[in-house]
């Protein structure tokens, strides 16, 4: 019965308490402080040693004493006041501690005093959590690069050998980028990031065999500042590309005249005068006539400026009178050849032998003569070609009419003293001459009379091969091409240029001179 009857009185007792105390805590929190130095008061920095655009950070570790969450934030600020860096709001709950940081960034270099301390909204910050501080500041650290050699050949390419430098500070991320400039255009071929540390690093690029005047080296600081402008990050240096100038020379080969399935040995001096060493190759001696791969040798790369020289042995010799052939120094990408020529000996040795080939002498001889005779028919065709007189006739006429006169004899014209016919002699003929009318002979004496000598003269210049006519020959004449015979009136066509001139009618068969002139009719 005793317990019973006091339970609920407990009960009641506890319940007020609980509501005395939750009515009196902020009344209590004003009156209390709340946030404590959880261990040390002392600030502590991060990032050191510190350089001119890194990042330090301050932090503190505060406790909650109150007995409700609240939030805390840590300010720095400079001698004069000026908040330099305020941190984030970090919540803590009643009995805990958490880290509180502020992050800074210096902008020059020198010992730097800061103020710190940390501040809340929500209740008593102890006097602990407040102070000054201190932190030496560096310059910002420099990149550098050199190249220490760069070397191009045909056989390992483009390599480069080069030097990162940092100056005295933390290590540092530090990105590559590697171009490559040809004819004024940049390409980036190779980009990676490194870590350096204070000093020199070793680097090696491997670059291949590209079309390239310069490589350009590029540094970039990864996530700090360094003190390089941008125009001082970049490097670059000067490629020429390899060259070789291989030449191959021969000696005097033995035996002098070899007989079919003799060793030849012929001597050989290989030259490299270029620039870089060249790749192996082979040398080998290739018959000109088809092709045929007489003897072949490995050779092995041969240095600028550098030369080798050998014995080239070629066997079994081929059976022919004489053998062209070239010595070939091959490799990749160049070659090299010289012209090489061996006769043969006979093989009962004795005998004269050609030193070409007799069948492809007479073929050749064959088709010269029938490239002779084609040439001289259509020169001849060409030139006895007879113009067409279709167009410009006159004009051809003329021409031939011309031609004959310069190539007909001079004459002269005598008169028949019997019936007066007029002849046309040659003038350089002497003696007698038998008219043809009259058949009377008499003697060929020139005309004397001025008049007649003028008038024979100018119609010696307008007939051609004149033929005088009997008195007792028919006789057509007209001013006309077409004439009639005097026989049958067929109409005939003569050439006025032609006459005077014996035709013959064709339907008829009477011969008759064709003259121009009016017609008898």
């Amino acid at each position: 019965m005793g317990l019973a009857s006091v339970a609920p009185g407990l009960r009641k007792t506890a319940v007020l308490a609980i509501i005395l105390v939750l009515m009196s805590a902020p009344a209590s929190g004003e009156g209390e402080k709340m946030f404590y130095p959880a261990g040390s008061s002392d600030i502590a920095v991060t990032g050191e040693p510190v350089h001119v655009g890194d990042e330090l950070t301050a932090s503190i570790l505060v406790n909650n004493q109150g007995s409700y969450t609240g939030s805390v934030r840590l300010v720095l600020s400079d001698s004069t006041g000026n908040n330099l860096s305020v941190g984030e709001e970090i919540p803590i709950s009643p009995g805990s501690s958490r880290e509180v940081l502020a992050p800074l960034i210096p902008a020059s270099a020198g010992a730097l005093e800061l103020n710190w301390k940390v501040t809340s909204d929500d209740g008593g910050v102890s006097s602990e959590l407040s102070g000054l501080f201190e932190v030496q500041v560096y310059e910002s650290q420099t990149l550098g690069l050199r190249f220490d050699a760069v070397k191009w050949t045909l056989s390992d390419g483009l390599e480069c050998d080069l030097s990162a430098s940092l100056s005295d500070g933390k290590q540092r991320d530090v990105n590559v980028s590697v171009s490559l400039v040809s004819q004024g255009v940049e390409e980036e071929v190779q980009r990676f990031e490194i870590t350096l540390g204070p000093g020199l690093r070793a680097l090696s690029l491997d670059l291949g065999q590209p079309e390239a005047d310069y490589i350009s080296v590029m540094l970039e600081s990864n996530g700090w500042t360094s003190s390089n402008s941008a125009a001082n990050l970049t490097w670059q240096t000067s490629v020429n590309p390899p060259f070789i100038s291989p030449s191959v020379s021969i000696g005097v080969h033995e035996p002098d005249r070899p007989r079919t399935g003799d060793s030849v040995n012929l001597p050989y001096w290989l030259n490299n005068s270029g620039s870089s060493a060249t790749l192996p190759g082979i040398l080998k001696v290739v018959s000109t006539s088809d092709g045929m791969v007489l003897a072949q040798i490995t050779i092995s790369s041969i240095s600028e400026g550098g030369s080798s020289s050998g014995v080239l042995s070629i066997g079994p010799w081929p059976d022919a009178p004489m053998v062209e052939a070239e010595v070939v120094w091959a490799m990749d990408g160049s070659s090299t050849t010289v012209p090489l020529t061996i006769f043969s000996q006979s093989e009962n040795g004795d005998g004269w032998e050609l030193p070409f080939d007799t069948m492809a002498a007479v073929y050749g001889a064959v088709l010269g003569l029938a490239v002779v005779l084609v040439g001289l028919i259509v020169w001849r065709a060409v030139s006895e070609k007879t113009p067409s007189t279709e167009k410009d006739s006159k004009i051809l006429r003329e021409s031939r009419i011309t031609r004959r006169l310069e190539r007909t004899p001079p004459k002269k014209e005598v008169r028949c003293p019997s019936c007066e016919q007029r002849l046309s002699i040659p003038a350089e003929h002497t003696g007698s001459v038998r008219c043809p009318a009259c058949m009377n002979q008499f003697s060929s004496a020139p005309i004397e009379t001025d008049s007649d000598s003028g008038e024979s003269r100018q119609e010696s210049q307008e007939i051609l091969n004149e033929v005088t006519t009997t008195t007792s020959e028919p006789v057509a004449r007209s001013h006309e091409e077409i004439l009639s015979c005097p026989q049958c009136d067929q109409q005939l066509k003569v050439p006025i240029e032609r006459r005077p001139v014996r035709s013959r009618c064709p339907a008829c068969r009477t011969e008759f001179m064709a003259e121009v002139g009016e017609s008898d009719d």
